[in-house]
């Protein structure tokens, strides 16, 4: 986005957009005139008045369908991020560094301070609601000087990021895979080129999946938080019901452990801090997927802020 006279593009439109908007409970079922949408986008598709306004501001049409709801948006903000999913494995790292009290009070303050992060975000996504998400945002709101390099550099990153995020968890899958081959075969020997290969496939089975079965993602999000939800359930109360001597409260949330042999506790805390902080990292995947659902203002944001 340019600027000019310290107004960008994107604040100009918003100003002299001509465009009515009706406003109903924050959503706006109205459908986009027909001259105004590709002939390749069914009705059905369509979005709303609102969703128009804001792609009007950022000087785009609509060109995918929108068939994402709320409850399909939080669910892939539930698989994407896989919070106590991803943490089951990782546990074992924050109970050898820093040990349960680590772990408890990493997450309470880590929760407070990316709350404030994701509010801001969301803040943000409701301004310039683009897919692009935070490379466009340091392009719109950075200083007219260091615009473009920021919104590169902030750009790869991202890209990058995500990428390492991407194949970080195909290997962890592939890891907790061969250890229930382990598990179930006595006779198996684990190679180090076994993880790698597996790696490789559940990459492969990813991407196939998700362009093979994309008309069908909206349902299948669905079914993934009802099993995020209570899978959780299913697995934390039989635990807390059936552990047989359960640890005192001070043991839990005031002792802090150094197992890993670091020179202090207090080192080890810190690098313990690394697996509840990380569980919190990644909850704007939602907006990178602001052009499929409807009603965006409402669909999108909010399950950034949940």
């Amino acid at each position: 986005m340019s600027k000019e006279n310290g107004t960008s593009f994107a604040t100009r439109e918003l100003i002299t957009l001509e465009s009515p908007i009706t406003k109903s409970n924050g959503q706006d079922l109205e459908k986009y005139r027909t001259d105004d949408i590709p002939g390749q986008v069914a009705e059905k598709w369509r979005g709303t008045q609102s969703d128009k306004h804001d792609m009007d501001v950022l000087g785009k049409k609509q060109e995918l369908r929108r068939n994402f709801k709320f409850i399909n948006m939080l669910g892939l903000s539930s698989t994407a991020i896989a919070s106590w999913e991803i943490l089951l494995p990782l546990f074992a790292y924050s109970l050898e560094d820093g040990g349960t009290a680590d772990m408890f009070w990493g997450f309470i303050v880590g929760t407070f301070g990316m709350s404030l992060v994701y509010a801001s975000i969301a803040e943000m996504a409701s301004i310039s609601p683009t897919a692009g998400g935070q490379y466009h945002w340091v392009s719109e709101f950075a200083p007219p000087k260091i615009q473009k390099f920021l919104s590169y550099l902030v750009g790869w990153l991202s890209a990058v990021g995500w990428q390492l995020y991407l194949a970080g968890v195909c290997f962890m899958v592939a890891l907790i895979i061969q250890g229930l081959i382990a598990l179930n075969v006595e006779d198996y020997v684990g190679q180090s080129y076994h993880g790698t290969l597996l790696t490789i496939a559940v990459l492969a089975f990813s991407v196939i999946f998700n362009t093979s079965a994309s008309s069908h993602l909206p349902m299948i999000e669905s079914v993934m938080l009802a099993l995020h939800v209570f899978g959780m359930l299913a697995i934390t109360i039989p635990l807390w019901v059936l552990t047989p001597n359960l640890s005192h409260a001070s043991d839990v949330l005031l002792t802090f452990t150094n197992e890993g042999g670091w020179p202090s506790k207090g080192l080890s805390a810190m690098i313990g801090l690394t697996v509840p902080f990380g569980a919190l990292v990644g909850f704007d995947c939602s907006i990178h997927m602001c052009k499929k659902p409807r009603s965006l203002c409402y669909t999108d944001h909010w399950p950034v802020s949940t």
